[in-house]
C-alpha cells in the first residue's frame, strides 16, 4: 500500500498487496485504526488483516507491501517521505547523504515494522535488503539503532547511527522466518529527532521447486554432452528464468563447462532441461565431485549433485602383424593406422613410443617420426625400427617386440595400448662400421 492514515480514522479498503487478486468483498476489505497517544506522541496501526499475499516476481518493493502491524516515536510513519513532525504526510523526500530517495519509509525512534513473509503457491522471501541512515532533515543530530528481527531472534543489528554517519547497506538472509521486523530503537539516549529511514526495502521471493540429475553422466574428454536436468515447480504461477552455476572446491573450468547458461521456466509442473555441457581433457577413475546451483534474482533456488564421469577417448593403433626386417645401420619407418573415437573437438591426439621393459630385443631401438600427432579422429603415425648393433652369440635375432603407447593431449589413466610388432635382425647383413645406409619405408599392412 502506498498511503498511511490519519490518527483516530476508520478507513476501509481494498488490499492490494502485491500480486493479490481480492477474492470477494468479504474477505478482501477490512476496517484500519490509527490512533495517537498524545501523552507520548506514539503511533500505533494494527490492521486486522489476513497476511498478504506474496508472488514470486523476485524483487518486491515493501513500500507497496501491506505490513502486519507499524509503531512510530513521533506521529504517523511516512511512506516514501522523511518522518516530518506529528502530521501525517508532512515529511520531505527521503534523503540520506545528500541524496534523494523516492521509495521507503521515514520512521522515528521508537518504531517497528512487521511483516508476513507467507507467500502464495509456496512462494519463499528469502532476503531483506535496505540503505538505512538518520535523514538529512536532522543535521548531524539524532541517534538510532536499525534493527532486523524474525522468528529465531535478531538477524541485523546496525550499531548506532548519528545525522554524521554514512549510509549502510543492508542484506539480511531470511530463510527459515515466517515472519520479520524491521525495528528502530533510540539507541538508549531518548528519542529526541531520531528520524531514520529505510531506503528501498525490498524483499526477494523466489518459486518453490527442486531439481535433480542423473546420478551419473557419462561425456567423453574433449566433447560436447548433455545433461538431462529435471525441474519440478511447486509454484505454478511462476514464469521466469533461471539461470546455472556450478559449486566445488576446486576449479572446475579445466575439467568441465556447463554452456547452457538460462533456463526459461513456462509454469509446467515439471519440466525437463537438456543442458549442454563440455567435458575437458582431464580424466579420472570417478567423477568430478560438484554441486549444480538454480538461481532466480541473485538468489539461490535449488541445488543438485552434478556427478560427471569423463570417457576416455578410444584410441587404437595397429601395429603390423608381418614382421619388420633388421639390418645394423639401416632403419626401417613403418606406417602405422590410428583411429581415435569419438575424436576431440579441439585437438587430435600426440603420442610417443618406449620398448617395454624385458619384452623387446636389447639391439632394438623404436620413436616416433616427427610430433607424433594425428587429426582428431585418427589418421596414421610414422614409427621408426632401428637394430643398433649386431647380434651377440646366442643370442636371439627374431620374435615379438612389445611397446608401450602413450598419448600426450588428453589425460589416461594408463599406457593407452600395448603393441607387439614382431621383428627380424637379419644375421647375414650384420657387419660392423661401415657407412650409415638410408632409411627404408615400409608400408605393411
Amino acid at each position: 500500500m502506498n498511503r498511511w492514515w490519519p490518527p483516530l480514522t476508520l478507513l476501509t479498503f481494498a488490499l492490494t498487496a502485491c500480486g493479490q487478486t481480492p477474492e470477494d468483498n468479504s474477505t478482501s476489505t477490512t476496517e484500519i485504526t490509527s490512533e495517537v497517544s498524545t501523552g507520548q506522541e506514539d503511533w500505533t496501526w494494527t490492521p486486522r488483516l489476513r497476511p498478504q499475499a506474496l508472488w514470486p516476481e523476485g524483487i518486491h518493493s515493501l513500500s507497496s507491501e501491506q505490513a502486519l502491524k507499524a509503531t512510530n516515536g513521533w506521529g504517523p510513519l511516512e511512506p516514501n517521505r522523511s518522518n516530518g513532525t506529528q502530521v501525517a504526510g508532512d515529511g520531505r523526500p527521503l534523503t540520506l547523504g545528500g541524496v534523494k530517495f523516492a521509495k521507503g519509509y521515514g520512521v522515528h525512534a521508537p518504531s517497528e515494522l512487521k511483516y508476513n513473509l507467507k507467500g502464495a503457491e509456496r512462494t519463499r522471501c528469502v532476503r531483506f535488503k535496505a540503505e538505512i541512515g538518520m535523514d538529512d532533515e536532522v543535521g548531524t543530530q539524532g541517534s538510532a539503532v536499525f534493527q532486523v528481527w524474525g522468528d529465531t531472534g535478531k538477524l541485523f543489528d546496525s550499531g548506532v547511527m548519528t545525522g554524521a554517519s554514512a549510509t549502510q547497506q543492508v542484506s539480511v538472509d531470511l530463510r527459515g522466518q515466517s515472519s520479520f521486523r524491521m525495528v528502530v530503537t533510540d539507541a538508549g539516549n531518548g528519542k529526541s529527532l531520531d528520524h531514520a529511514d529505510w531506503v528501498n526495502p525490498t524483499l526477494t521471493c523466489l518459486p518453490d521447486m527442486t531439481v535433480s540429475a542423473p546420478e551419473e553422466t557419462r561425456i567423453y574428454q574433449d566433447t560436447h554432452g548433455t545433461l538431462p536436468l529435471t525441474l519440478v515447480n511447486h509454484t505454478p504461477s511462476f514464469r521466469g528464468t533461471v539461470s546455472y552455476t556450478v559449486e566445488a572446491n576446486y576449479d572446475t573450468s579445466e575439467y568441465f563447462q556447463i554452456t547452457t547458461k538460462k533456463t526459461r521456466l513456462t509454469g509446467e509442473a515439471q519440466q525437463i532441461e537438456k543442458l549442454n555441457i563440455y567435458m575437458g581433457r582431464q580424466y579420472t577413475d570417478d567423477f568430478f565431485p560438484a554441486d549444480l546451483v538454480v538461481w532466480y534474482a541473485g538468489e539461490e533456488v535449488a541445488r543438485t549433485p552434478l556427478n560427471l564421469v569423463p570417457l576416455e577417448q578410444e584410441i587404437t593403433v595397429d601395429f603390423p602383424d608381418i614382421p619388420v626386417e633388421l639390418r645394423v645401420g639401416r632403419s626401417v619407418i613403418v606406417k602405422v593406422p590410428v583411429s581415435v573415437m569419438p575424436g576431440g573437438e579441439t585437438t587430435g591426439a600426440r603420442y610417443s613410443l618406449s620398448p617395454n621393459i624385458g619384452q623387446a630385443p636389447d639391439w632394438l631401438e623404436a620413436e616416433i617420426v616427427g610430433r607424433g600427432e594425428t587429426p582428431r579422429q585418427g589418421g596414421h603415425l610414422q614409427v621408426r625400427f632401428t637394430a643398433t648393433r649386431n647380434a651377440l652369440p646366442g643370442e636371439v635375432i627374431q620374435g615379438d617386440a612389445q611397446f608401450r603407447l602413450y598419448e600426450e593431449n588428453f589425460v589416461h589413466r594408463f599406457p593407452i595400448q600395448i603393441g607387439t610388432v614382431p621383428v627380424r635382425l637379419i644375421a647375414e647383413d650384420i657387419r660392423a662400421g661401415g657407412a650409415a645406409q638410408p632409411d627404408i619405408q615400409a608400408n605393411l599392412p
